[in-house]
């Protein structure tokens, strides 16, 4: 591994350990996060059903059955990347989410790891919607 790789994975692994995002994280914190950011259009429980989805062109796919479309096997990776915009989703429009991403890194822009602590918040939320798997 290249130097500089060795150095974000240190760093994630300390953010992930010393940052109140991930002292607070669990379900009860990836259950916030989620309904803050994805219930509009996900429905609290995940299934497609948000209050804005009457207003939307395209369906709101019901991730309750990720789990079951991958074969039994969660794609927390998956899910992670079409949170954080690094996979395109066709409904999100750009790579950002335009109906939260923005927001979304605003909220981190005065720490240090903006990019690490957006990841984390990533990776709570897809935490959470394993748990939302039938």
């Amino acid at each position: 591994m290249k130097p500089n790789t060795w150095a974000g994975l240190l760093t994630l692994v300390l953010l992930c350990f010393f940052s109140p995002l991930a002292r607070g994280a669990g379900v009860d914190q990836g259950q916030k996060l989620y309904l803050q950011y994805c219930s509009s259009c996900h429905g609290k429980d995940g299934r497609g059903n948000g209050t804005v989805t009457p207003y939307l062109k395209l369906k709101v796919p019901d991730l309750s059955l990720l789990k079951k479309n991958h074969k039994g096997i969660y794609p927390l990776s998956d899910v992670m990347a079409a949170i954080d915009g690094s996979r395109a989703i066709r409904a999100h429009g750009d790579r950002q989410m335009p109906v939260w991403g923005e927001a979304f890194r605003k909220e981190v822009e005065k720490e240090k790891y903006t990019e690490l602590t957006a990841l984390l918040k990533a990776k709570v939320i897809a935490e959470y919607v394993a748990t939302l798997q039938k």
